[in-house]
């Protein structure tokens, strides 16, 4: 008998394309729905999400730039976590504050 597929990676290729558009509101109304029709993969649905944001910003404003956010902001990915089980519009506040911080860095490094 094989096992059943996991449906976790379609949703992971759906944040990833969701986090390239930089349609973050939209990334967590996907994880929302995903965990409520799955429950049980609420922790393996959330984890990746912040090493995506991380490696999406990174590509954006560079690598210097978000490590030193990531560095000063030491609960940032429990944060970002916490957010997007709290709701898409929590959730989309939460990465538009992080990503003007890392730009403002990114800025200064200039």
């Amino acid at each position: 008998m094989t096992a059943p597929h996991s449906l976790l990676p379609p949703l992971l290729s759906q944040i990833d394309a969701l986090i390239g558009a930089e349609k973050y509101l939209e990334v967590a109304q996907a994880y929302t729905a995903f965990v409520k029709e799955h429950p049980t993969t609420n922790y393996l649905a959330s984890e990746p999400v912040p090493f995506k944001l991380n490696s999406a910003f990174a590509k954006k404003y560079g690598s210097s730039a978000t490590n030193t956010f990531t560095l000063r902001n030491t609960t940032w990915a429990s944060d970002v976590k916490a957010a997007l089980k709290a709701g898409p519009s929590e959730f989309a506040a939460l990465i538009a504050k992080y990503e003007s911080e890392i730009a403002a860095t990114a800025k200064k490094a200039a």
